[in-house]
């Protein structure tokens, strides 16, 4: 069994969730009408069910994007029967081309005007590698993890490119949420590759980093910005997994809902919540008390990364 250690915050509030239920329930966080989306990585996983929550909680306009138009017409479909009244903008973006998140951009700018949320989510791991014994096994260590250019363009680079072309049209919506979200996760926390390669870390912490600057440069203009853990969630990513030499700590850690996430961003983009902005947050975690928690985060500046001396 994989155990987590404790200051890695996954139980940071005393209540954690594998669903998104209650107040994290798209269908209890109605959006304001012209409420305009963005979602990168759209096509699959966590980025396909985000947009669909956004679709549930009735946002007006809301923007899909991945390199593979056919999963983006299948999504475009779901959104369509699930909020008929929404307006979906749907284009291929490779978040490693700035040429295509410029584009991306300025479509968005173009049909709707105005940007309310952009959840920067494209991401990918490392290449497999195959043991002696034959079996599947995530790179180890600096030297193994021939892959880090591709992880750290997309998974970095590609959330700054989102960053990059998109804030400034956070900074000009001053009547939404103005919100910046990129998908961080749990192994942003971690100082070793026995569990996820080198790359994908180091690429998850320059995410959480990359937001605490955002947040500090650009709060005067209204802009918020969250790095946000989706839950240990099985997607076409992640499913591999099970097939490694660690399967069955995975099999018994991947437990929570593809659709954690989307729920859990409804409620935190919603509406203005400064308070957290700028800090590392779990999907898993119980909103009400995390809210209860607002003082205690506040003054001791919690949920960001720093040096302790």
């Amino acid at each position: 069994m994989i155990t987590l250690p404790q200051h890695w915050g996954v139980r940071f509030t005393p209540t954690v969730h594998t669903h998104a239920e209650g107040p994290t329930d798209p269908s209890n966080n109605k959006l304001h009408p012209n409420f305009v989306v963005v979602v990168t990585g759209a096509g699959k996983g966590l980025g396909y069910h985000i947009a669909l929550a956004y679709a549930q909680a009735g946002a007006h306009g809301i923007v899909i994007a991945s390199r593979t138009k056919s999963d983006l017409s299948s999504l475009e479909k779901e959104i369509k029967s699930t909020a008929p009244d929404s307006i979906v903008l749907v284009q291929t973006c490779d978040t490693q081309s700035d040429d295509d998140v410029k584009c991306l951009a300025d479509a968005t700018k173009a049909k709707f005007g105005r940007l309310d949320v952009v959840v920067a989510n494209a991401g990918i791991i490392s290449k497999y590698l195959e043991g002696p014994d034959g079996k599947q096994r995530l790179p180890i260590g600096i030297v193994e993890d021939a892959d880090f250019d591709r992880v750290i363009n997309t998974n970095f680079m590609g959330s700054y490119r989102v960053a990059k072309h998109f804030v400034p049209q956070l900074v000009e919506t001053k009547d939404g949420p103005q919100a910046f979200v990129c998908i961080t996760s749990l192994a942003s926390l971690t100082n070793s590759s026995d569990l996820t390669p080198i790359a994908y870390n180091l690429s998850k912490i320059g995410n959480n980093r990359m937001v605490q600057h955002i947040h500090n440069d650009h709060k005067k203009d209204g802009v918020q910005a969250f790095a946000v853990h989706p839950g240990a969630v099985l997607t076409p990513q992640t499913e591999m997994h099970h097939t490694t030499q660690l399967g069955v700590g995975w099999t018994e850690l991947l437990t929570d809902d593809v659709k954690l996430c989307g729920g859990f961003l409804t409620w935190l983009t919603r509406e203005k919540r400064e308070w957290l902005s700028g800090r590392y947050l779990s999907a898993a975690w119980d909103v009400d008390e995390l809210t209860a928690m607002k003082d205690e985060i506040v003054e001791g500046d919690k949920l960001v990364m720093r040096l302790v001396v």
